[in-house]
């Protein structure tokens, strides 16, 4: 066999490893490399690749499987052909066959259980079964039971689009002989009747843990099937009811005419049973309307039903009579009336027939459409023209809201008589599922995420937000819900933070904290702060900033220059030595720890005080974000000694000398 662990196939699929082995295919575990998500692979075995029949087969799975959409079929996601492989790719599904279920479990099953497997395996015959397929191999090893406990019938190998009757199969007996139906094992006609047996067989599975026929070789066990009685359940199994035994007897009767005619009459008896545990079926014969041999009639039986002759009645000859003028003009007499009470007789039905005609004459009227209308509102409608409605028949749609008109019986335009009813199916839904939570993701994997859980992508809008770029601000409908799957989620995504323009202020005779409240209202940062001294601008006050009059964006950092006041003047005689000190200069260098801040910013201030003179040397806003240690460097003149002293905001951190 061709080596396929490794290899991706449709340049896809990842192959992973083998899960499974069946008659034609090998399932792989494999990975879909653009959703990202695990799934089944079936291959098609290499010896069968280049016989026509088993590919046509293999095709007709993959064709029949991707018609279906019921939860409790296997889904199929994607078919094809890849360097000499067939391919199918479908759900994988975590869990055990209903086999190996059976293997792990200590007694028998409960009887509830039974009719909660047996219904779910008949909901999923009932959609293949609408759509003309037959399954033609439902035996335990094809039924998956998940992790939650729901059923899934998997492995449509030898299903086949099935005519407005049966399939005629004379090549070969197709599906496991334990579970296959008398005319299956014959190769002669197969419907959906014969998935109705293997039910059946089945269902006594689940009651006795055994399979019903037994045998030395397949041709034994097929036969057992033919001629053979299905032996009552209970021998091996008392504590199930009259009823399910009664329902396992009429689905593997021998003849397809004394079982169920559809996989619905199964469903509605186990949902009967499911309440009434006093419930027995009812046997009942289903006749075709065809030819009917009669039984051959003996000479015996055709004597004795022979009609017996009549004797004559003798009477007495009358006498001639030579007088007929009398008798003759009664006779004429008689004949009148008698053809005058018939002409009234006529008028009279003629007339009576109308009168009958007109008062039970009954008006037609045009059916509407009402596909796609929701139910209250169809029924309504046909109230209004004198028709009835049967609302009864409900089914999943994935594209036809709950509640609403998927088909109805009789087309638009229709003439019917008042009083008619119209079967209408309404829609259920589609199978629901938990809308995913795609926000903060970006475009690409929302997409992703969306599409792995059944949905669609919907409207894309894009917004400003200080989310990145391309990052999902919002989505509708929100995360955490129930809907059909196929419901398009709309998105928001992110542009970006909306970039805005400002033209900057004169922050002149303002103080530094006047200023940076003009700078952040408009989005503008408080840059660096310095100092000189000033004539006639105050101490504290801005005698000018940066960039005064263009437009700059947000954010932006505004740089201000602040005054120390006017210079002080000194009566003390200036000399040689102390203008020499005065000249001086140190360069002042200081390390800001910014673990130490108590906010994500704060305003570093470093003054120098000499001689009493205090003297603002910097003062600046800084963020943690610029590193854990920030160092400031500024070159500061005086004489003698100078204490420095740095401010975190309004908190004096640290305080040293210096030397001139």
């Amino acid at each position: 066999m061709v080596q396929l662990i490794g290899r991706n196939l449709g340049n896809r699929y990842e192959m992973i490893e083998i899960i499974g082995t069946g008659g034609m295919a090998v399932v792989y575990k494999g990975r879909d490399l653009v959703l990202n998500r695990l799934v089944a692979i079936k291959v098609l075995k290499e010896e069968f690749s280049l016989d026509e029949d088993f590919v046509k087969k293999f095709q007709h799975e993959s064709q029949a499987a991707a018609s279906l959409s019921h939860p409790n079929i296997v889904n199929v996601f994607d078919v094809g052909f890849s360097e000499d492989v067939h391919y199918i790719v479908m759900e994988l599904v975590n869990g055990n066959t209903l086999r190996e279920y059976l293997n792990k479990m200590q007694g028998f099953m409960k009887e509830e259980a039974i009719i909660n497997i047996g219904l779910q395996i008949a909901s999923a015959l009932s959609q293949a079964h609408e759509n003309e397929i037959v399954h033609r191999d439902i035996k335990s090893q094809n039924i998956l039971i998940n992790e939650n406990g729901s059923v899934k019938v998997a492995d449509f190998g030898i299903a086949r689009a099935a005519t407005t009757a049966t399939i005629v199969n004379t090549k070969e007996v197709i599906g496991s002989v334990h579970y296959a139906s008398p005319e299956q094992a014959r190769g002669g006609f197969v419907d959906a009747r014969s998935d109705i047996y293997s039910l059946g067989i089945l269902l006594y599975e689940l009651a006795t843990k055994a399979l019903p026929f037994e045998g030395d070789s397949p041709v034994t066990i097929a036969l057992k099937q033919i001629k053979d009685a299905l032996p009552n359940p209970q021998v091996i199994n008392t504590e199930i009811s009259d009823g399910l035994a009664s329902i396992i007897h009429k689905c593997a009767e021998k003849t397809p005419s004394e079982r169920y005619q559809s996989i619905n009459e199964l469903i509605e008896d186990l949902k009967v049973l499911r309440t009434d545990k006093h419930f027995i079926v009812q046997d009942q014969l289903y006749m075709n309307q065809g030819t009917t041999i009669l039984p051959k009639i003996t000479e015996e039986e055709l004597m004795a039903h022979q009609t017996v002759k009549r004797t004559p009645i003798s009477k007495a000859p009358l006498p001639p009579s030579n007088n007929k003028g009398p008798q003759r003009n009664k006779l004429n007499i008689t004949l009148v009336i008698l053809a005058a009470l018939v002409m009234a007789m006529l008028f009279f039905g003629v007339f009576a027939m109308n009168k009958f005609k007109s008062i039970f004459e009954v008006d037609t009227v045009t059916v509407p459409l009402l596909i796609d209308n929701h139910v209250d509102d169809a029924v309504r409608t046909l109230a209004d023209l004198g028709l009835k409605a049967d609302i009864t028949e409900r089914r999943m749609h994935n594209s036809v809201p709950e509640d609403h008109v998927i088909s109805q019986s009789y087309p638009e335009g229709d003439k019917l008589k008042e009083g008619f009813t119209i079967k209408l199916v309404i829609s259920t839904g589609g199978i629901q599922s938990i809308v995913p939570n795609v926000k903060q993701q970006t475009l690409t994997e929302a997409t992703i995420m969306i599409k792995n859980d059944g949905f669609e992508q919907g409207e894309v809008t894009n917004e400003f937000n200080e989310l990145p770029e391309g990052m999902i601000i919002s989505q509708t409908p929100k995360a955490g819900i129930k809907m059909p799957q196929g419901t398009k989620i709309d998105l928001v995504v992110s542009k970006g933070p909306e970039v805005k323009t400002f033209m900057v202020p004169s922050l002149e005779n303002k103080t530094i904290r006047e200023s940076e409240v003009a700078l952040n209202v408009l989005g503008l940062k408080l840059g660096e702060i310095s100092y000189e001294d000033h004539e006639t601008i105050e101490k504290g006050m801005v005698i000018s900033n940066a960039r005064v009059g263009e437009e700059v964006v947000q954010g932006t950092t505004i740089d201000i220059l602040v005054s120390n006041g006017p210079v002080e003047e000194t009566t003390e005689p200036t000399t040689e030595a102390t203008t020499s000190e005065i000249s001086s200069e140190q360069r002042l260098s200081v390390a800001i720890n910014t673990r130490k801040f108590a906010q994500d910013t704060e305003t570093i201030k470093i003054e120098m005080i000499q001689g009493g003179i205090v003297t603002t040397v910097y003062e600046k806003v800084h963020s943690k974000s610029e590193g854990d240690e920030i160092l400031i460097q500024r070159v500061v003149r005086g004489s003698g000694s100078a204490r420095i002293v740095v401010y975190y905001g309004n908190v004096i951190e640290l305080e040293q000398t210096i030397e001139f």
